[in-house]
């Protein structure tokens, strides 16, 4: 395939959105033009991310209104021919096989994907557990090829979903199916968290923690909050070293920093230690 000397980042974004967000327009009867074009609709709050994209693709891409746009080119006329056999969109494997850079997964979640956290709420003991997964919404594609998507998935980047029956679109889409795997998904993209700081609740699990907790503190400021995520035991010289910074009154959050740990982590943490110690 010629790029025409995009690099492996550029194609990987431009590969994903057009399974995504974008589409490639037609070259429709009496249509002067003799190329296709790429077209990717966006809302107002969208548009950083869209920005982020022409950034990216300077030389390509260029925003005309809410809509992130190409030129009539040649390359667009050839991609149209893999996505697009019958007219209808598919997902072009033959392409996917040599594209191995994480920007891919980052568009495709970006475009496509959520990051969701289920609630279960224990009234009698009043305790709140949340469990976090991801979805990557690609519901114009058949069950077969997102199966074969979920499967290139795990053997390009060590990613783990699988189909989940939904009732829009053609009646799939791709989920995560263990809280390990959400870590393995955002670990990937985490490079990019300082240049998408706008989408952080995608991004950053630590956020996205955060802000859940302060809501429901506020709602429910009596409960519990239980969240199902794989612990990274403390050590025996972890807790002393809380202990003693506790004691010290150092706050939570430098606490955090000083051991690489989650600020809800110690939180948490701190609080298992004083019921030992009761």
């Amino acid at each position: 395939m010629d790029w025409e000397g995009l690099s492996e980042e550029q194609v990987a974004i431009l590969v994903a959105s057009i399974l995504g967000d974008g589409e490639i327009t037609k070259c429709y009867a009496y249509d002067r033009r003799i190329n296709n074009s790429y077209r990717e609709h966006f809302s107002l709050g969208q548009l950083s991310y869209r920005e982020w994209k022409q950034r990216k693709l300077p030389n390509l891409l260029y925003l005309r209104g809410n809509n992130l746009v190409s030129r009539s080119i040649p390359l667009m006329t050839r991609l149209f021919s893999l996505f697009y056999p019958n007219n209808k969109k598919h997902i072009p494997f033959e392409l996917l096989k040599d594209i191995h850079h994480p920007a891919c997964i980052l568009t495709l979640y970006l475009d496509d994907g959520s990051l969701l956290l289920s609630k279960r709420f224990n009234h009698k003991k009043k305790e709140i557990q949340f469990t976090p997964h991801i979805a990557f919404y690609l519901q114009a594609f058949s069950k077969e090829q997102l199966e074969q998507l979920a499967e290139w998935m795990k053997n390009h980047y060590n990613i783990n979903v699988r189909t989940s029956a939904t009732p829009s679109g053609t009646g799939y889409y791709l989920k995560t199916t263990k809280v390990t795997d959400i870590f393995d998904i955002l670990n990937l993209l985490k490079p990019y968290q300082t240049e998408l700081s706008d989408f952080a609740y995608k991004l950053s699990w630590e956020k996205r923690l955060d802000d859940e907790v302060t809501h429901y503190k506020q709602t429910h400021p009596d409960y519990k909050i239980r969240v199902s995520i794989p612990a990274r035991p403390y050590s025996h010289d972890e807790v002393a070293s809380l202990i003693e910074w506790k004691q010290q009154g150092v706050t939570d959050k430098e606490i955090a920093h000083r051991l690489n740990r989650t600020y809800w982590s110690v939180v948490y943490k701190w609080q298992d230690v004083k019921n030992r110690e009761a």
